[in-house]
């Protein structure tokens, strides 16, 4: 008997064959490996497919809209870059007995078999077994291998119904966008989504709130007492059933009245135990990392490329695209004492797994979300060697996150400090940490405990007093990870894909800089649906959506049903847009223009103020001031590679990446201002100077201005 084991990528396939068997062999076709083995008289061929290797797509025919049509009469294409894997698979295929699906234990990982399985015809032809796993441990696959169980249906069925609405939501609306533009204005192609719609809108609404925000004054007062013990700052309560202090002469009666004077301080404490803070699922993996280490989502979790994902397919921690805050359910105190173990046997956490296990709670602190699929992330593995620094930094702030929930609760004595004159009330407020707990173990929860130096019933005077007048200020625009965070909150996309919606507003060109701010384009895509097909930007609409694919997943709702009410609703919506096609048409191919100018527009003149203005020639790009010649003489040349940047120098030029090749044929990108001022971030490591971009005979290097060291550079956060 033959078996195939069908992985989701290659470096699992090489895993898990040789895990199962030591004398696996490597096979090549062209740069494809797969991995054979026997094991009690049967061979064994384990080969990876690379993610989808099929894409979802409509039958040949006219790009027009509403097109809504039955699942049945979509078709699966074969990716062009991704064939040779298919190939192999079908070969291999051929010959097999049985098939056991080893993919991700997840909706997408499922559905991914599931199309292998369809466009191949293995359905009803092979037996086909599931491999359920949730880490890529040895133990645990040996213990997935001999438990085999039947094929995930219901989890299938709930990727491929959200690949049918995704296909068909995001075509129908983006041909709508697209084809009601170019009635007007000739444009490639404005898309929208299912989540894609909604997320734009709340980044489109949080730019309005920031626009129309009108600052407001209010006061700060703070008092300087001094007392035996030392001395410290009270602040002034504001007056009762306000937020602030928005007058000034309430700040200003207050001063007077507390200046000079002496008083009896009433000092309240209490002690609080506070508690570990949950394991991470997916999201707040991404969110706490983020924080922590300054890395984007996408580098921590991205499925091919992040630095989690990556601990995942070594071995040392489970699958990461998880939504439980629980371990698993049969686990035994022996369990966590192993994991904590295996924690300790990485050198850097040796003392603080020793703590844990010298301190254990009783029952681990676990948070309330579960998947039906997957357990919280937790470590599996002892890293031999870590590929860099942010893989040691991911993985040990997962590892001590697991440790803090099995840490004793933190103890802490907080204290509130009053002082009352008249009607007017200063207070101060300090916290001493009394036992640290799994504060130890977890430090990045850490904060300032420091308390005022003074004791109930002290004697205290106040020295000095000052009033500072401040604005209140708008909200910030969403960062990638404060946008994830309200993502999740509002039920749109899930683990897997929020990091990829927010990529593809980035290409559309619907979002820039660092923090989300919305183009001219974005806004009025934003705008349009808003305004003529509200339903296309409703997170309620698409958080329903994906509530009834979860049912689907857990097997509460066929597919078949849900499939035909969410395109019924669908073809409601695009019959609304068609009927208002001439509106939205005139709108946005007005924004089109208005984007298009924008973007030629890079800066502001440090001459003379005009517009900075991007231009190519057959030389190459250069940027000119708007009065360029006539007015103004301020121009700069780009260099080959390089291009322009949405964020500013300090002298308040644009920034310009580009990238040079060393000796060795190392690519290294750099980042210099576009004139080269002596704030440029581009350095000589060597002498500190501005390194200067320059094109050569085998292409651009860069050179100290000072020192002449070339391509020695470093590039410093700006």
């Amino acid at each position: 008997m033959t078996t195939l084991i069908l992985t989701e990528k290659p470096r699992v396939a090489k895993r898990i064959a040789y895990i199962l068997s030591k004398n696996a062999k490597q096979r090549k076709v062209g740069k494809l490996s797969y991995y054979t083995f026997e094991l009690d008289g049967e061979e064994y061929e384990v080969v990876p497919a690379a993610g989808h290797l099929l894409e979802l797509d409509y039958p040949d025919g006219k790009w027009i809209y509403p097109a809504i049509i039955s699942p049945e009469e979509l078709v699966l294409k074969d990716i062009e870059s991704k064939k040779q894997f298919l190939r192999v698979i079908e070969k291999l295929g051929k010959k097999a007995d049985r098939i056991i699906v080893a993919t991700d234990l997840d909706t997408e990982g499922s559905s991914i078999a599931l199309e292998i399985m369809r466009a191949l015809g293995w359905e009803g032809g092979k037996t086909i077994y599931r491999m359920e796993f949730s880490s890529l441990n040895a133990e645990e696959i040996r213990e997935a291998f001999r438990n085999l169980k039947p094929f995930d249906y219901p989890r299938a069925n709930a990727g491929w119904s959200r690949r049918v609405l995704d296909l068909q939501w995001g075509a129908n609306v983006s041909r709508g966008l697209t084809l009601s533009t170019r009635k007007k204005r000739w444009v490639k192609v404005l898309s929208s989504g299912r989540v894609q719609g909604p997320t734009l809108s709340l980044i489109v609404r949080r730019e309005r709130e920031i626009r129309n925000f009108v600052p407001r004054k209010y006061y700060v007062v703070t008092a300087v007492m001094e007392g035996e013990r030392g001395r410290f700052e009270m602040k002034l309560s504001p007056p009762r059933g306000e937020e602030k202090i928005w007058r000034k002469e309430y700040a200003e009666m207050a001063s007077k009245a507390v200046m000079g004077k002496s008083f009896k301080v009433k000092v309240r404490s209490r002690k609080v135990a506070v508690r570990p803070p949950p394991p991470f699922d997916g999201t707040s993996m991404q969110v706490e990392v983020s924080r922590i280490t300054g890395l984007t989502p996408k580098q921590i979790a991205d499925r091919s490329t992040g630095i989690a994902q990556q601990l995942y397919e070594a071995g040392l921690i489970s699958y990461i695209g998880t939504e439980s805050q629980k371990y698993p359910k049969n686990w035994k105190k022996e369990d966590f004492i192993k994991m904590v173990e295996l924690i300790g046997n990485y050198s850097p956490l040796k003392e603080d797994a020793d703590f844990v296990i010298q301190n254990m709670r009783d029952n681990p602190v676990e948070g309330r979300k579960d998947d039906p699929a997957h357990p919280t992330i937790h470590v599996v593995g002892t890293p031999d060697k870590l590929e860099s620094k942010n893989h040691r930094r991911v993985y040990e702030i997962i590892a001590r996150r697991n440790l803090a929930t099995l840490s004793p609760d933190a103890l802490i004595e907080r204290i509130s400090v009053e002082v009352s004159v008249d009607s007017f009330k200063f207070r101060a407020n300090g916290a001493s940490l009394l036992e640290e707990g799994w504060l130890r173990v977890y430090p990045y929860s850490k904060k300032d405990f420091s308390m005022p130096p003074v004791k109930n019933g002290d004697e205290v005077r106040c020295v000095d007093v000052k009033i500072e007048e401040k604005e209140t200020q708008p909200p910030k625009r969403y960062t990638p990870v404060s946008i994830i965070k309200e993502m999740e909150k509002l039920g749109l996309g899930t683990k897997n894909t929020r990091v990829q919606i927010l990529d593809i507003l980035r290409e559309r060109g619907y979002v820039e800089g660092k923090s989300f701010k919305p183009t001219p384009l974005g806004e009025a895509v934003a705008e349009v649906l808003e305004e003529y097909v509200p339903e296309l930007t409703s997170p309620e609409l698409t958080s329903e959506l994906e509530e009834a694919m979860s049912k689907i997943e857990r097997g509460e709702l066929d597919h078949n049903e849900f499939l035909g009410d969410a395109l019924s609703k669908l073809r409601e919506i695009m019959k609304d847009f068609k009927e208002k096609e001439g509106f939205i048409s005139e709108k946005l191919s007005k924004a089109v223009y208005k984007y298009r100018i924008s973007q030629n527009v890079v800066g502001k003149c440090p001459k003379c103020g005009r517009d900075l203005l991007l231009k190519k020639s057959k030389y190459g790009y250069f940027v000119i001031c708007s009065g360029y010649p006539d007015k103004c003489d301020v121009k700069y040349n780009l260099l080959p590679g390089e291009k322009i940047l949405r964020e500013q120098c300090k002298c308040g030029l644009p920034l310009v990446e580009g990238k040079v090749k060393t000796k060795s044929n190392k690519t290294l990108k750099y980042k210099r201002c576009l004139g080269n001022c002596e704030e440029s971030p581009v350095r000589c490591a060597k002498c500190g100077g501005v390194m200067i971009p320059k094109k050569g005979r085998y292409g651009v290097y860069l050179q100290c201005k000072e020192c002449g060291s070339v391509n020695f550079f470093k590039v410093r956060k700006h």
